[in-house]
Parts: C-alpha cells; sequence; structure tokens
C-alpha cells in the first residue's frame, strides 16, 4: 500500500491529498502513491486541518494529540505523523475503510 510509512515501531507517516467541503469526511482511495481524504470542512482558518485531525484519531482510535499535522498547513498535500499505530495496523484500518465506502 502507498501513502503510508512507517516511521519507527509504532509511528507512521501518511501522505494525504485533501479534498475539501465533500459531503463527508472518509477515505477516497488512491490517486498514484498518495492517499485522498475527503473532508466536510471547508480550508478557511485551519477548519479542514482540524477535522483531518478528529477524522485520524477517532479511526486510528488515538488521542488527538498522537495526530500531528508535520507538512502542508495550507496546502491540499499534506503529511500526518500518527503515534501508536504499527504500520501493518494503519494499512488494514485504510483498506478496511476503502472497502466499505
Amino acid at each position: 500500500m502507498t501513502g503510508c510509512r512507517q516511521i519507527d515501531a509504532s509511528s507512521i507517516a501518511l501522505d494525504l491529498r485533501i479534498i475539501p467541503r465533500s459531503s463527508r469526511t472518509a477515505f477516497a482511495g488512491f490517486k498514484g502513491d498518495v492517499l485522498r481524504l475527503q473532508v466536510k470542512a471547508p480550508p478557511v482558518e485551519g477548519a479542514a486541518n482540524r477535522e483531518c485531525i478528529r477524522f485520524l484519531s477517532k479511526t486510528f482510535r488515538v488521542p488527538k494529540v498522537a495526530v500531528e499535522l508535520a507538512r502542508g498547513r495550507k496546502s491540499r498535500n499534506k503529511v500526518f505523523l500518527i503515534r501508536g499505530v504499527p504500520l501493518k495496523q494503519a494499512e488494514s484500518v485504510i483498506q478496511e475503510q476503502i472497502e466499505t465506502r
């Protein structure tokens, strides 16, 4: 799977392409090596970034402080670091989310 890489034993980095103002917040599959994430929030005053953190925290069952926006604060292309989630677990959660869409 692409879009997800291991940082250390229990941390991952997600390369995301954000699609703001969508009808719901959910993973939307892949485009090349980048995982697409639809977000309900508009890209105004950090609302989309906060929605991404909320969604990723809930999806991977980690506290919000374990999800960090590492790159792309004002871009649609973002990198999120997520602590406490091993790579294999992250890949299976993402795949399951995409398949149940």
